[in-house]
């Protein structure tokens, strides 16, 4: 079939939605096989920092049930695909980062915590602030004198590490055989649209619309529609390629080939969908 063809006989708008649904659906099989990780025992740090699998996984749900109505929430399912994609980057560079920046990442809650306790902010007219009448007391407190040790007792803004989550990319990229072309193509489509909706640009506020995005005719409806449906479905399949591939390292050393299985399976149903979606041949 040529382009033309493909061009001339576009898929049929319902068919369309009930093909994106069936990547939403292939979306939720990965989070539970998520969970199925979570769940397992797990060696190395895995076990540790655990908790930002769960936490990714809580935010891949929200993604899902936005996904109901594409069409009304696609800004708020790419700002939570950021959170998404920064979770699970930060999950599997912590697997290989040195001794210094793990340790970081530990104590940073700890350093938060003590700069939580009092904080303040102020215009030209007005000034609140929020203290705990404890907060030196907290300096007593061992963990929190050791984070506060590695950061700052004055300086409330400093991050757990200094490296962006490109270069977080690159060091997995360096000491794993993940495919980080499926981490980069995340941040490359969708962390910058994510900065503009959670901050509210009139690009970031229009996305589902499609007004900023070429080929796109905002007065025809079919077009808008199809234009989100199509984005959506690009979301479900990065973002749960994203997570196959994780499930994939971590069953190098750990117990869960069913799980590493069912995922790879998922994945070939994805791509089918995607085919059919994209006229692929």
């Amino acid at each position: 079939m040529s382009s033309k063809e493909k061009t001339d006989n576009p898929i049929k708008i319902e068919d369309l939605k009930l093909l994106v649904n069936e990547l939403r659906q292939y979306f939720l099989a990965q989070l539970i096989l998520l969970k199925g990780v979570c769940d397992s025992p797990l060696i190395g740090r895995a076990p540790k920092v655990k908790i930002v699998l769960v936490s990714s996984r809580s935010t891949g749900i929200a993604i899902h049930k936005l996904g109901e109505s594409p069409e009304y929430f696609y800004s708020e399912m790419i700002m939570l695909s950021r959170s998404l994609i920064e979770k699970i980057t930060n999950f599997t560079y912590l697997q290989v980062a040195d001794k210094d920046e793990y340790r970081k990442f530990l104590l940073h809650p700890y350093y938060r915590a003590f700069h939580n306790s009092d904080k303040s902010k102020y215009t030209t007219n007005a000034k609140i602030s929020i203290a705990y009448s404890g907060k030196e007391e907290l300096k007593n407190i061992p963990k929190i004198a050791e984070a506060l040790d590695v950061f700052s007792e004055t300086d409330s803004k400093k991050d757990w590490s200094s490296k962006n989550v490109d270069k977080k990319i690159s060091a997995i990229s360096e000491k794993t055989k993940i495919k980080t072309e499926f981490f980069l193509m995340n941040t490359l489509t969708v962390y910058s649209n994510a900065s503009e909706a959670l901050h509210g640009s009139f690009y970031g506020c229009a996305l589902a619309t499609g007004a900023f995005t070429p080929g796109v005719n905002i007065k025809d409806l079919d077009s808008v529609n199809r234009n989100v449906l199509k984005n959506t479905a690009l979301l479900y399949v990065q973002l749960g390629t994203m997570i196959d591939e994780v499930i994939n390292f971590l069953s190098k050393k750990n117990k869960i080939s069913s799980i590493r299985n069912a995922s790879r399976k998922n994945q070939e149903i994805s791509i089918s969908v995607m085919k059919v979606i994209f006229n692929a041949e």
